[in-house]
């Protein structure tokens, strides 16, 4: 029942590539992209949390841009595959969370801040098969986020990455993986980046594949953390996991397929095609 809500915007995007030879190669990609704010953010109603919150839309928010820049240089001879890339991401006048006083309560809103940067500088490897049977693969990634909004600033920077060991034997497959994810980080909250490993073994029977997964079984404990840094009403929540943080798996599937793979064997066998098409 407010006024009406239209934008339009102008998101170009490019994208080039080089090869130097069989073993380097390089890539250089960008775009800009609009982000646009839900309805509920707009909206200009009040929500009372309690007797010091209140949760308030803001009809004054306006769409803001994303503009980002990815690199990457890649080698690969033999069994070795190793890459190097930098993302980069502009936020020009960013939607984000905006606490403020108002006659001794806390409120709640949203408003398009200053500006907002994030960088995310990785290495990733691979290297298989190793004696015919082992892989080896991970990453290691460095994130660094710079936001400045209406009032603060705040400067993050937190590392994340993976390893996995992959092996194949006749009908024989198995895996272990390890994770852990950079951390999230946007206006003035960060929620910290999830820390598990997995195990899976399977065995293929012809069509028929049975494995076991195991989901952190040297963990004892799943813990996640959040943190808020307003000056008013900052906090930081965190919460464990006991019972299901070591979860088992058994895993059960079936390959079949038939009428398409009959009529390739036959055509295979007498080297003819019955088949009329569709034209």
């Amino acid at each position: 029942g407010q006024k009406e809500y239209e934008k339009w915007s102008f998101n170009p995007r490019f994208n080039l590539s080089y090869t130097f030879n069989n073993h380097w190669s390089t890539s250089l990609q960008g775009n800009a992209s609009s982000r646009n704010p839900s309805l509920s953010n707009i909206s200009a109603a009040d929500q009372l949390v309690d007797s010091l919150q209140i949760k308030r839309g803001n009809p004054d928010l306006d769409t803001y841009m994303q503009y980002a820049l990815r690199y990457r240089l890649n080698f690969n001879k033999g069994k070795v595959n190793i890459g190097f890339s930098n993302n980069y991401y502009y936020y020009d006048r960013p939607l984000m969370q905006y606490i403020y006083r108002e006659n001794g309560k806390f409120v709640q809103s949203y408003a398009n801040h200053h500006r907002g940067q994030q960088m995310y500088t990785g290495v990733e490897f691979r290297i298989g098969q190793l004696w015919n049977f082992l892989t080896l693969s991970g990453n290691l990634t460095l994130a660094q986020r710079w936001v400045h909004g209406i009032d603060y600033t705040h400067t993050n920077r937190n590392f994340g990455g993976n390893l996995m060991a992959s092996f194949a034997y006749k009908n024989f497959n198995a895996y272990i993986f390890y994770n852990h994810q950079t951390d999230s980080f946007w206006g003035e909250t960060l929620d910290e980046g999830e820390d598990m490993h997995i195990i899976n073994v399977s065995y293929r029977i012809k069509n028929v594949n049975l494995g076991l997964r195991l989901f952190n079984p040297f963990k004892k404990d799943y813990a996640r953390m959040t943190q808020n840094f307003n000056r008013y009403a900052g906090y930081t929540d965190e919460y464990h996991i006991d019972d299901v943080a070591r979860m088992i798996l058994v895993t059960a599937s079936w390959n079949f397929s038939f009428g398409r793979d009959y009529k390739s064997k036959s055509k295979r066998m007498n080297n003819s095609d019955s088949d009329s098409g569709v034209m």
